[in-house]
């Protein structure tokens, strides 16, 4: 009995360890977007996002080894974001031609909701996506976009909402579709709301998949 209670209590100082440190990592992400979008990736330094986030820099290199994969770490999290945004749509089992103009809008609000780190990205890309180490996670989250896409695109297609052709491509098309609107309207300043074009959007990629 006595050694199962001090068993439990390690396993809650463990849990509130962990927890402890996720709030942290969560913190020290959001210091690094204020700073990456005030003053530009190139910019940036870890003492910056340190001083932001109200930490000795010390700490925060326990956490990220550098300015590198602390920002591709933050672009990974809103890739991861993205995710869950289209998943909460897919699921809500509306028909095809619904479900495509919520998962689109998702897409756009989500790049809207974040536009200033977004137009950040889409000005420095490059340095983002130089180092093949770092980038290798994003590239993951990426892609698992891709897949959920094309697992809901095939799934209408069995069930004969949608046409016929390789899901896959349907899906890089779709994911196509949003990311060259988006690109677009924060190369233009991000002007007005991108989630004015989800209709037009939707409609195209239903037109040329056959629904």
């Amino acid at each position: 009995m006595v050694q199962k209670m001090k068993t439990d209590s390690i396993e809650r100082v463990e849990a509130r360890r962990e927890v402890g440190k996720r709030v942290r990592r969560e913190s020290i992400l959001a210091a690094a977007e204020r700073v990456v979008i005030a003053r530009g990736y190139a910019e940036a330094s870890m003492d910056q996002v340190a001083r932001e986030a109200g930490m000795a820099a010390g700490t925060l290199y326990l956490y990220f080894p550098g300015k590198e994969a602390l920002l591709q770490e933050l672009l990974g999290s809103k890739v991861r974001r993205l995710d869950e945004a289209v998943g909460e749509e897919i699921e809500e089992g509306r028909g095809m031609g619904e479900t495509v103009r919520a998962v689109v809008l998702a897409m756009f609000r989500h790049f809207e909701e974040h536009r200033g780190f977004f137009e950040c990205f889409v000005r420095e890309q490059i340095e983002f996506t130089r180092n093949a180490t770092h980038s290798s996670g994003v590239l993951r989250e990426m892609a698992q976009v891709t897949v959920r896409l094309t697992e809901w695109i095939a799934g209408a297609q069995r069930r004969g909402e949608i046409g016929g052709g390789e899901a896959a491509l349907l899906a890089v098309a779709l994911r196509g579709l949003v990311f060259q609107f988006t690109r677009d309207w924060l190369r233009d300043g991000a002007k007005g709301e991108l989630t004015r074009h989800a209709g037009f959007v939707a409609a195209f990629f239903l037109k040329g998949a056959g629904a």
